[in-house]
Formats: structure tokens, sequence, C-alpha cells
């Protein structure tokens, strides 16, 4: 299982021409993920169902290169409550700045501050952008994976799936462990 960024991706963006404000420089690519087994992340198991397709376009704000960066992927987790596999599909947006200083006050930073700052030694031809791709994809995966939002889960006495329908099980039956607490007697205080 993966928990850090595959090999075998490697994306990188061409730089717009140094101090053109209308310069605009564009990447499509897509990460085959035929190879991989899948993604170990908070717990679950996330399986590729197809590529990863990248969309990165790149143009300069004042003196630092604006990278806004679209991922698209779909993946199949077990769903938390019932463990039937389910399908997820990703799409989202992420701003990355790459900048040559740091942003120390805050009249330096732009308004929306939906981005990534990057700081870069220099401008290059070209900039590898496949750690944010990587960073990208795993901040857009569900901590909790849902079949569908009405899920009831498994019956804990027999274990199955409740989202075909009773299983027979009876609901009156008590787990031994708890049939002390049905002594306790709580008072309600008036204040």
């Amino acid at each position: 299982m993966l928990t850090e960024k595959p090999a075998s991706w490697k994306f990188e963006l061409e730089t717009p021409e140094l101090g053109n404000p209308e310069a605009v420089t564009f990447l499509h690519d897509e990460a085959e993920t035929g190879q991989l087994e899948g993604i170990l992340y908070d717990g679950l198991t996330f399986s590729f169902e197809g590529p990863v397709i990248v969309d990165a376009e790149g143009r300069w704000l004042d003196s630092d290169l604006a990278v806004s960066l679209k991922i698209s992927a779909t993946f199949s987790a077990p769903c938390s409550r019932c463990l039937e596999l389910s399908r997820i599909e990703i799409l989202n947006d992420f701003l990355y700045l790459y900048s040559l200083r740091k942003k120390e006050s805050p009249e330096e930073a732009p308004e929306d501050e939906n981005f990534h700052v990057v700081l870069v030694s220099r401008w290059q031809r070209f900039f590898d952008i496949s750690d944010h791709v990587w960073e990208s994809v795993v901040v857009s995966l569900p901590s909790k994976v849902l079949c569908s939002s009405g899920c009831k889960g498994l019956c804990p006495q027999c274990g199955r799936p409740l989202k075909n329908g009773d299983c027979g099980c009876s609901a009156k039956e008590l787990d031994p462990r708890m049939e002390k607490l049905l002594g306790i007697k709580i008072e309600e205080t008036k204040e």
C-alpha cells in the first residue's frame, strides 16, 4: 500500500515567460495507476479505479508564480458502516504560489488565502509539481466512506448488511455485558 508519492509520478510544468504578466503555461497529464496497489490513508485503503488526471496552469502573479492545479481521480474503498466497496470520485482545485521570498506581512499576501506558498531558491525552466499532485490527491480523500447517506451498517448480532432489509435478529436481545446498566437509576436534579 502507498503511503508516499509513487516513484513513477513525474509532473513538470513549464515556467511562463519571465516578466510577461500575460504569459500562461499549461500541463495536462495522467498518472498511470494500473500497477499501484492503492493508497493507505487514515486507516482506509483507497484502490485506484483509473488514472489520476492532472491539469495545471501557471501564470505570474506580481513577482510570484501562481500554479492552479486540478485533480481528477476515481477510487474504491470499503464503506465505513457496511464494508461494501464504494466508488469515490475526486475533483478538486488547489492553488500553489511559488515565491522567491517568504510572505512576512499580511499586506504582501493576496486577499484570497486559499493557496499554499512554496519557497523556491530560483526560477527554473520547469517546476516539478509531483509532490503537490500527491499532496492534493491525499488531501482530497475522505476520512469516512459511505456507500449511501442512509447506510444502516451491519447487524450487531449476525453481521449481515442491513441495507437489504431486516435480517431477522431480535432487536430486544441485549449484550450481556450491558445488563448491569439496566439497574442504574439516574436522579434528575432541578435547578
